[in-house]
């Protein structure tokens, strides 16, 4: 649904420029056979060249992109299900092509109704169809209908002359190619012109050579001034289509010197320029550290506990492929549809501009982010059990994750493994509260874990069971940690009394 939408808006601008090219540079010359040429290459490169994409692939440094699985406390806000305006859009184009497909159906009926109670007469490859009804003479692929009664024998000569050009040339072919399209654009303005200057421009065509098989230019012209009607079909070449006057203007101007031709290369730069803005897809690669690709660590990391809550971290360093591992993880493992778009980077490939949009059995949710400097870090989280589904921001969040115990009555702590990505390091975080972290540094400059917020102290800090110092701390290599576990407020009291009111950080390291 979005993706067609998205390949209307191509294929609709697409068609504006070569409108754009042909009403501005072409229009007035009198290269009639390449002007048809040149509007059919423009539909037909409005209907193919949206599926045509490029890629170009840029290198960034290797990103980290957590998920998380937890289980949310009970009064935990849920973000409001939004309309979802894709479908709506998609509701109304629908609507609109169903009405205009059908005025065009009933077109063909009522030319096959006409066609079909009238006797044809076949000469020289024509199909000729007299009628007594009121309308103007025209053509359809090898059949030409006209009533004899309303013309004198010159002018119906010089009608035939002109609607035989129509057949010979196949210039129905193009109205219906034309009339398609309008269906499928209807709600492009530029469609509407298009089709009025391709007819137009048939109508030159037919016109022009009409006149080298007529000994009177000037009788021709008054026949055209003579015998005006508006009443024919908007599928068929009519001999009285509107606006006489540019038709005679168009038999008496001087034809265009052949060096006026350029022109139609304009349209070269400005398709180039279409495939630049919108079709080309750029693939971002890591750039792996020559230091570490012995051990290279992944860029998202699962880990499910409970089958409740699942969460993914999306920050400004998240590459395409990063955010395809969250798309297919949601869709495949939770049937959620999940579009990552309007993505737009800085020169150092940070992302400053995202939207989300997912769908699931209960509705959608979607998020949009747009900035001129690098987006905050936000998560994606969806319970498995209810089918909710939250977007908001995190934060920056440095690499760490934590379970939510504000009130302490948790009996049983839960945890969470984060695996470094070599699966050498394990790190448990235990009943911490997210809003309150505390940053700890080690001597490998890793940070790993937060306790922050109002309080008037440091928190307690004890190493293998020792009372220990921040400074003494911050000397550990994290490769030598077991186990953290963070606690916080009536867990921390609980366990250590007041001296744990500014919280409690507790180190295990590996034994060997």
């Amino acid at each position: 649904m979005e993706t067609f939408l998205i390949y209307l808006f191509k294929a609709s601008i697409l068609l504006s420029i070569f409108y754009g090219v042909y009403f501005l540079l072409l229009r007035k010359d009198t290269f009639f056979t390449i002007n048809r040429h040149f509007l059919l290459v423009g539909i037909i490169t409005s209907i193919l060249l949206p599926f045509v994409e490029f890629t170009t692939i840029k290198f960034i440094k290797n990103p980290v992109f957590y998920v998380t699985e937890t289980h949310l406390p009970a009064s935990e806000n849920v973000i409001p299900e939004t309309i979802n305006w894709w479908l709506i859009g998609f509701i109304l184009y629908g609507l609109g092509a169903l009405i205009f497909l059908s005025r065009f159906g009933l077109q063909l009926l009522s030319l096959k109704k006409l066609l079909t109670h009238h006797q044809g007469v076949k000469k020289d490859g024509f199909n000729f169809i007299e009628v007594t009804q009121d309308i103007a003479p025209f053509s359809f692929f090898k059949t030409i209908v006209y009533n004899p009664a309303l013309h004198s024998a010159e002018e119906l000569d010089m009608i035939l002359k002109h609607e035989k050009i129509h057949v010979q040339q196949f210039h129905t072919l193009d109205l219906i190619l034309m009339n398609l399209l309008l269906i499928f654009q209807w709600v492009n303005p530029f469609a509407w012109f298009y089709k009025k200057n391709l007819e137009q421009n048939l109508e030159f065509i037919a016109d022009r050579e009409a006149i080298h098989q007529i000994t009177s230019k000037k009788e021709y012209q008054l026949t055209l001034l003579r015998v005006s009607s508006n009443n024919y079909s908007t599928i068929t070449n009519n001999f009285y289509q509107s606006l006489i006057k540019k038709r005679i203007i168009m038999l008496n101007k001087q034809s265009s010197q052949s060096k006026k031709l350029w022109k139609i290369t304009v349209i070269l730069p400005l398709l180039s320029l279409f495939l630049w803005s919108f079709n080309t897809e750029e693939v971002v690669r890591i750039k792996q550290d020559t230091k570490t690709n012995q051990n290279p660590s992944e860029n998202i990391i699962f880990q499910k506990k409970g089958e409740k809550i699942i969460e993914f971290i999306v920050d400004k360093s998240s590459s395409k492929e990063d955010l395809n591992k969250v798309k297919n993880t949601l869709k495949n493992d939770y049937s959620l549809e999940v579009k990552f778009s309007g993505i737009k980077r800085n020169e150092a490939n940070e992302i400053t501009s995202i939207k989300v949009d997912i769908s699931s059995k209960k509705g959608t949710t979607n998020y949009a982010i747009s900035n001129d400097t690098p987006i905050n870090s936000f998560a994606i989280i969806y319970n498995s059990e209810t089918g909710k589904i939250e977007i908001g921001q995190s934060g920056n969040s440095p690499n760490y994750v934590w379970v939510v115990d504000k009130d302490g009555k948790t009996k049983k702590g839960s945890t969470i493994k984060i695996h470094s990505g070599d699966k050498k390091n394990e790190f448990i975080f235990n009943n911490g509260d997210h809003k309150d972290i505390y940053k700890i540094h080690t001597n490998d400059n890793k940070t790993f874990a937060y306790i922050t917020g109002d309080r008037d102290g440091e928190p307690l800090i004890y190493i293998d069971g020792k009372k220990t110092t921040k400074k003494e701390m911050e000397k550990l290599d994290s490769d030598t940690i077991e186990m953290i576990n963070v606690l916080k407020g009536k867990s921390a009291i609980k366990k250590y009394g007041d001296k744990g009111n500014n919280g409690v950080i507790e180190i295990t390291t590996k034994k060997n």
